[in-house]
């Protein structure tokens, strides 16, 4: 007796979800496609074992359509095209030997289908963006698109296909943030978008917080180079000063040769972009006590002394010219509280 044959029926290359069917039946897989009116869409009916393409029957409502088998006779597919909207009922059978092995599943088919989003991945910041929302051939000409994007609001409302639209990309669109999406709609049918997410491409800059111009450090303690750049893809910094390379963003230890003005460097795909950043370094010297101890004090010694001699030199040269030059009456000064002072200040007899 031969093994039954394992099925799957799947509708378009969209997200599957299995569904196991009773223990006597096959496995059955149904899948969210784009099943539009009047446009060809793919069923795909799956086997476990390789049969001959005469043995597999795909239906549509009743109605059989050529099967395409695969190199390894595992698949068939067929295009079915249906001509009203609403549930659609597809069928596979497939005859294994003596067995009759089949498989149904339903889908819905609308008027509107998944529109067509023509856009470039990638953009670089400062540039323009265009592109062009449009529907497959054979779509209702009554349904109209839409295309919006995250941070740029509408671009094109609801107009008949296809549409062309534009935005300047900026830095603030970096980082996964650019996201242009296509809607089409045909009440009451449901509504149909396709997105493309744009990875955008921004230059490198340094700008004051990330990278500052001015920095200080202390001598004997550990310091870093502050400065890191923005831009998609990340850019690399690098920092020299006299052809000396000094990693930014690590620690390092830190003397006064670290002291002044370095160039930093950030690159990317897109460019490089500079600036100079300045680096002070805090420092004290240790003066030993002694030299300065003498070299404060010997001077003042040395005044002191000179000042004595020569006061002491002008005394003397004061008592030598009275004596000389005194009158016959003339009296040395006697200390006060000897005798009464004359009105005149001279001394009494």
């Amino acid at each position: 007796m031969v093994a039954p044959a394992l099925l799957a029926l799947a509708l378009g290359a969209l997200g599957v979800v299995a569904v196991p069917a009773p223990p006597e039946g096959p496995l059955v897989s149904l899948s969210a496609s784009d099943a539009v009116v009047r446009m060809p869409f793919k069923v795909t009916c799956s086997i476990s074992r390789a049969v001959p393409a005469t043995n597999v029957t795909i239906t549509a409502n009743n109605h059989t359509w050529p099967v395409t088998l695969s190199q390894d006779g595992h698949q068939a597919t067929a295009e079915v095209t249906v001509t009203e909207k609403g549930s659609v009922q597809l069928g596979c059978t497939v005859h294994a030997g003596s067995r009759k092995l089949q498989t149904n599943a339903t889908v819905q088919v609308s008027y509107v289908p998944v529109p067509l989003l023509n856009v470039t991945h990638t953009a670089k910041a400062g540039t323009e963006l265009r592109g062009q929302c449009s529907l497959p051939p054979g779509a209702v000409s009554d349904i109209r698109v839409k295309v919006a994007a995250t941070g740029h609001g509408v671009l094109v409302d609801f107009k008949k296909p296809p549409v062309t639209f534009s935005l300047l990309v900026t830095e603030e669109d970096a980082g996964g943030r650019l996201v242009v999406t296509c809607e089409a709609k045909m009440p009451p049918d449901p509504l149909r978008t396709k997105s493309q997410q744009i990875h955008v491409l921004v230059k490198p800059w340094l700008d004051m917080e990330l990278c500052p111009p001015q920095q200080n450090w202390t001598e004997g303690q550990d310091g870093i180079l502050n400065c890191s750049a923005k831009g998609t893809p990340e850019p690399q910094v690098s920092c020299s000063k006299d052809g000396n390379f000094l990693a930014p963003g690590i620690s390092h230890p830190i003397n006064r040769a670290h002291a002044g003005t370095y160039l930093c460097r950030a690159t990317n795909d897109l460019g490089t972009a500079e600036r100079n950043v300045t680096v002070w370094v805090q420092y004290v010297d240790s003066v030993p006590l002694l030299p300065v101890l003498l070299g404060t004090l010997l001077p003042l010694v040395a005044v002191v002394i000179l000042g004595y001699l020569l006061y002491g030199k002008g005394k003397k040269g004061e008592y030598r010219l009275w004596k000389r030059h005194r009158r016959p009456d003339a009296q040395p000064l006697r200390p006060q509280g000897d005798s009464a002072a004359a009105p005149n200040g001279s001394a009494a007899p």
